[in-house]
């Protein structure tokens, strides 16, 4: 009895009716600014695109930078599709467990990917000495596993914040369902 009632609370809590389409847009464009806006003003700013956007010649924005800041954002797009399940559902949710989930693993993911394991390369043209060619080369890999693990630990946030807020959410949705019957109530009445 106990698995059936639990079952039914969790196809409850996935029911579209149940979420809040300003959470969605809120989640998403957070992330649109975090994960593309804000990268690609950084890139237009260390560039100089901004001054090439200003003057009219943005076909000089191209380059290994580009490419680079592209990929991060091409990347980004899983991100940016699971902020909208995330900010949808309603903190207490059990909806929001598994989307919270996905998106906290693939973000681990992301800085793994962003950071090139923590080493970054960078070819140096020859210097005027002698030398033909130089790559310097910095290794921040306990940096990107320290980011890797308090992704992690974000996971076991979403249970504590269902657990947090469960009994508020379900309040909120016994009101609504009080709201939705008066309503109905109100309609079939009127309409005799």
């Amino acid at each position: 009895m106990v698995s059936v009632t639990l079952f039914g609370d969790i196809m409850t809590d996935f029911s579209l009716k149940n979420g809040t389409l300003l959470g969605a847009m809120i989640s998403f464009f957070i992330i649109i600014g975090v994960f593309v806006v804000i990268p690609y003003t950084i890139a237009l700013y260390i560039s100089g695109g901004l001054e090439q956007i200003a003057v009219g010649n943005a076909g000089a924005m191209e380059g290994g930078m580009w490419d680079t800041v592209s990929n991060l954002m091409k990347y980004a797009i899983p991100l940016i599709l699971l902020s909208i399940p995330v900010g949808f559902y309603r903190a207490g949710s059990y909806a929001k467990i598994p989307f919270r989930i996905l998106f906290t693993l693939y973000l681990g993911a992301w800085i793994w990917i962003a950071s090139n394991g923590g080493v970054f390369t960078v070819d140096m043209g020859g210097a005027a000495d002698g030398i033909s060619s130089m790559t310097l080369g910095v290794d921040i890999s306990y940096i990107v596993f320290v980011m890797m693990i308090i992704c992690l630990a974000m996971m076991f946030l979403a249970f504590a914040e269902f657990g947090g807020s469960r009994e508020k959410y379900l309040k909120a949705l016994e009101k609504k369902k009080d709201t939705m019957s008066k309503r109905k109530v109100r309609r079939v009445s009127g309409n005799r």
